[in-house]
């Protein structure tokens, strides 16, 4: 409710995700119904929006440290959707600052990074002048002393 978001939004999500029912039906069958006690709904529309208001610090903090690369002339440094976050930095130092901001705003926010989903992928410039490296030691990056695997391709 810090940044102005209408109060009577904010109880009536609260209600909603605090009063959530569920069953399963598996093979024909349905389970009694249970309480769901906790976060958001997988697949809901309001998910992603609920989950990037949660970390607007990050995303904040990402921002304003001037690391990132330049696409189209215009200074980038982090995507996020849903879960998922992408950070952009056009130098291995830049990449390290970004992850030490990541870690840090992900303790104040209560939230862990999942090493073995996360990876690490160099892409050269289009201008090869301009690269100073083309490949990094495997293990120059962690999370909490957990090395972030190099991949060469990503889905």
């Amino acid at each position: 409710m810090d940044d102005g978001v209408n109060s009577y939004i904010v109880l009536l999500l609260a209600y909603w995700y605090s009063h959530q029912q569920a069953s399963v039906i598996w093979m024909n069958t349905q389970s009694n119904v249970f309480r769901v006690g906790n976060g958001t709904k997988q697949g809901g529309i309001l998910s992603p929006y609920l989950f990037s208001r949660y970390i607007r610090l990050l995303l904040y903090k990402i921002c304003v440290s001037k690391i990132g690369c330049h696409i189209g002339g215009m200074a980038v440094n982090v995507f996020a959707y849903a879960d998922d976050v992408v950070l952009l930095a056009p130098s291995w130092h830049g990449m390290q600052d970004l992850i030490a901001i990541l870690s840090g705003c992900c303790k104040c926010l209560d939230l862990e990074c999942n090493v073995r989903k996360t990876k690490c992928m160099v892409v050269n410039p289009i201008s090869v002048e301009k690269t100073v490296h083309r490949s990094f030691p495997c293990s120059c990056f962690s999370i909490d002393g957990q090395i972030i695997e190099f991949v060469t391709e990503f889905k």
